[in-house]
C-alpha cells in the first residue's frame, strides 16, 4: 500500500498541463482528449524508463500516470468552471442591479412624460383660444376697416353734397336773409364735425384692434415653439 502510495505521488508530481484554453472551454470536452491533448500523458508512458519495464509491471505505471494525468487535468478544469460559474452568477447579480435601475429610470421617465402630456394638453387649448381670439379680433378689424371705408365714402358724398349746397345756395333766391344762410351752415358745419369726429373715433379703435391681433400673435407664435420644444425632448 505504501509502494503503492509513493508509485502515485511520484508520477503526480511529474504530469504538467497545458493547452490551458482547451481546459477552461465552456462546452463539454471529452476526458481522452482532456488527457492527450492538455497533459504530458503520452510523454510519460512512452518514456523509456517505462517501456524498460516488464509486464505487468508496466501496464501498473501506465495505468497510474493515466490516472494521474486524469485526476488533474479534471480537477484543474472543475476549478476553472466553478470560476466561471462564479463570474456568471456575479453578472447575473449585477445584470439585475441595472435591470433595477432602468427600470426606476423607466418609470421616472414616464412620470416626467406623463407630466408632460399634461402641460402639452394645456398648450394645445391655449394656443385653440388664442387662434379663437385672433380669429375674433381679425373678424373685429376686417369689419372695422369697412366702416372705415363706408364712413371715407360718406365723407366724399358730404364733400359733394356740400359743393352742390353751395351752388343751390348761390342760385337761391336773393330774398332769403343773411341770418337764415348763417344758421344752415352753422347745422352744416356741425354735421359735417360730428362725422369726423366719428370717422376719428373708428380709426382708434382700428388702430388699437390692430395692435392687439399683433400681440396675440407674437403670443401664439412663442407658445408653438414652446410646444414644439416640449415635443422634441419627449421625443
Amino acid at each position: 500500500m505504501d509502494d503503492n502510495k509513493i508509485l502515485f505521488d511520484y508520477w503526480h508530481e511529474r504530469v504538467r498541463l497545458k493547452n490551458y484554453e482547451l481546459i477552461a472551454a465552456p462546452e463539454h470536452v471529452q476526458t481522452q482528449r482532456l488527457r492527450h491533448d492538455c497533459t504530458n500523458y503520452d510523454e510519460l508512458w512512452r518514456s523509456p524508463a517505462v517501456q524498460r519495464l516488464n509486464e505487468p509491471e508496466r501496464s501498473k505505471i501506465i495505468a497510474i500516470i493515466k490516472y494521474e494525468c486524469t485526476a488533474k487535468v479534471l480537477q484543474h478544469r472543475a476549478g476553472c468552471l466553478r470560476d466561471r460559474a462564479h463570474e456568471l452568477e456575479k453578472a447575473c447579480y449585477e445584470r439585475d442591479q441595472q435591470k433595477s435601475k432602468l427600470l426606476n429610470l423607466i418609470k421616472t421617465l414616464q412620470e416626467k412624460l406623463f407630466g408632460k402630456d399634461k402641460e402639452i394638453r394645456r398648450l394645445e387649448t391655449r394656443i385653440a383660444s388664442l387662434e379663437a381670439e385672433t380669429e375674433a379680433l381679425q373678424t373685429e378689424a376686417e369689419n372695422g376697416k369697412a366702416e372705415a371705408e363706408l364712413q371715407a365714402e360718406l365723407e366724399q358724398l358730404k364733400k359733394r353734397y356740400d359743393a352742390v349746397e353751395k351752388r343751390r345756395q348761390e342760385l337761391a333766391q336773393n330774398n332769403k336773409s343773411l341770418g337764415g344762410r348763417v344758421a344752415h351752415t352753422k347745422r352744416y358745419k356741425q354735421q359735417r364735425d360730428e362725422a369726423r369726429a366719428l370717422v376719428e373715433q373708428r380709426q382708434t379703435q382700428i388702430t388699437t384692434l390692430i395692435q392687439e391681433n399683433q400681440d396675440l400673435r407674437v403670443e401664439n407664435e412663442r407658445l408653438r415653439e414652446e410646444l414644439k420644444q416640449i415635443q422634441i425632448r419627449k421625443s
